[in-house]
């Protein structure tokens, strides 16, 4: 048999990508007309690249960096490696590694991150091993769209309509010319209110791309986008995102603005939000919410959000080169 290569990935490459993925998380269904997509629709100014590690015509794992908007900087990078069930313990996690190290080298990084799931330790191992630590713990969670009762929050938002408040769709704001920048101002204002890494780990990205990944983009939902408003102020927001189509949605920033909390608005729309995903036929809605976002977390509790294993983002600094 032909030793493993570590070469790198090209389109001819992704359904076996996707077959990695589906045997390491089988809940997702990822295709290789997924992956293309996401290929097609990838930020040119942000740095990419994989590598599988190749036998035969067999892929066996793969590994890539990224730059990213949730790791702003030049020379901050996202890695990820992931090798089939098949062919772990076999050296291909390592040298993917060092290929993606090597593949780095010329553009100076000065810090790594990576995420391993909690009840996975053997991937917490290998960070941890390699120089990373543990600086972001996130709640990943679910909710049974199609058991939830919406009769349990009957009413809910008569609470604040004698305040002058209301929940609208992006669709129903759609003749107010300022839309987009008000969204984009809220979404910054009440990521910087979010405890944890939120705002600090994305930086504040342009309203281009904000609008991209909100509201026109090809996960965005305006009908699954809900603004409270008071007058022509947008006081708070919350929305889903398609995570597989016709399957499950991924639950977007939520929040209000200070002087407008407490009075059940966030949880009538994020109520909004689910009432939608049971009327399209969806099944599911994950969430992920940083452990010290203790309110966010009390709020799906109560809604039934059922929490799964601890995601944990691990970073490694780089100062002395890769290696150190």
């Amino acid at each position: 048999m032909r030793p493993m290569k570590i070469i790198p990935a090209t389109s001819a490459h992704y359904q076996g990508i996707a077959e990695i993925l589906n045997a390491l998380e089988p809940e997702r269904h990822t295709s290789a007309a997924e992956i293309e997509a996401g290929d097609k629709r990838r930020d040119p100014n942000f740095k990419f690249q994989r590598w599988i590690a190749a036998q035969e015509d067999q892929i066996a794992g793969y590994g890539s960096y990224n730059q990213s908007i949730w790791f702003a900087g030049p020379h901050k990078f996202v890695v990820w490696i992931g090798v089939h069930p098949e062919h772990q313990r076999r050296g291909i996690g390592s040298a993917l590694y060092e290929a993606l190290l090597h593949g780095l080298q010329p553009f100076d990084p000065i810090a790594l991150r990576a995420m391993a799931i909690e009840n996975r330790p053997q991937n917490v191992r290998f960070l941890e091993k390699r120089g990373f630590r543990e600086v972001i713990r996130d709640i990943p969670s679910e909710l049974d769209v199609q058991s939830f009762d919406l009769a349990r929050f009957t009413g809910l938002e008569e609470r604040f309509r004698s305040h002058g408040i209301t929940i609208k769709t992006l669709p129903e704001l759609e003749n107010d010319p300022e839309r987009n920048r008000k969204l984009y101002d809220l979404d910054w204002e009440i990521s910087l209110s979010v405890p944890g890494d939120l705002a600090a780990g994305i930086g504040r990205r342009g309203l281009d791309k904000y609008v991209e990944y909100a509201i026109t983009g090809p996960s965005a939902i305006p009908e699954g986008f809900f603004v409270a408003v008071k007058g022509d102020e947008y006081i708070g927001l919350s929305h889903v995102l398609s995570s597989e189509k016709g399957v499950s949605l991924y639950q977007g920033l939520t929040g209000v603005k200070p002087e407008y909390r407490h009075l059940g608005i966030a949880l009538a729309m994020k109520v909004r939000g689910i009432a939608y995903a049971q009327a399209t036929g969806h099944t599911l809605i994950r969430a992920e919410n940083d452990a010290k976002n203790l309110p966010m977390l009390a709020m799906n509790k109560k809604l039934g959000f059922v929490q799964k294993p601890d995601l944990i983002t691990f970073e490694k600094e780089v100062t002395r080169g890769l290696n150190s």
